[in-house]
């Protein structure tokens, strides 16, 4: 199935129903997500394909955020790196290095979770929230959707 994409990472697809239940064709474009599956909307909602389809009505989306990064894990996990180094270099090394690889997973695990897009949903606790592989230009046109 080909599909035709456009400069900003979306992706037109041929129609296909949103829900096995609805009867009626509806086109969806989509982007595809970092971690696998896609986001994508259509006339009346927003599709999310993970490890199962779920639709948010337009009117059910209170706002969209886009977080760039944690800020506060990365320093801490840099001054988690840094005590590591410190404590390699004047008391025990194992120790150090011990302090030192939590710090770098934990700065990788942060640089994973970059540019997290939220979707806040009306009557949820938590927000939906995906990491698509351009989420600048997927946060500009679903904000400019909801409007």
């Amino acid at each position: 199935m080909a599909h035709s994409h456009d400069a900003t990472g979306f992706a037109e697809s041929p129609p296909q129903s949103p829900k096995p239940t609805d009867g009626d064709e509806v086109t969806i474009t989509r982007t595809p997500l970092r971690h696998g599956g896609w986001l994508g909307y259509g006339e009346d909602g927003l599709y999310v394909k993970r490890d199962e389809k779920v639709k948010v009505r337009d009117e059910d989306i209170a706002r969209i955020t886009l977080r760039t990064i944690e800020w506060d894990l990365v320093v801490m996990s840099l001054l988690l790196v840094g005590v590591g180094g410190y404590v390699v270099a004047t008391r025990n090394p194992l120790v150090g290095v011990g302090f030192a690889v939590a710090g770098l997973l934990s700065l990788y695990r942060t640089y994973r979770k970059r540019y997290a897009l939220s979707v806040h949903i009306e009557h949820e606790p938590t927000p939906l929230t995906v990491y698509p592989d351009h989420p600048k230009r997927c946060h500009e046109r679903l904000a400019d959707r909801i409007e």
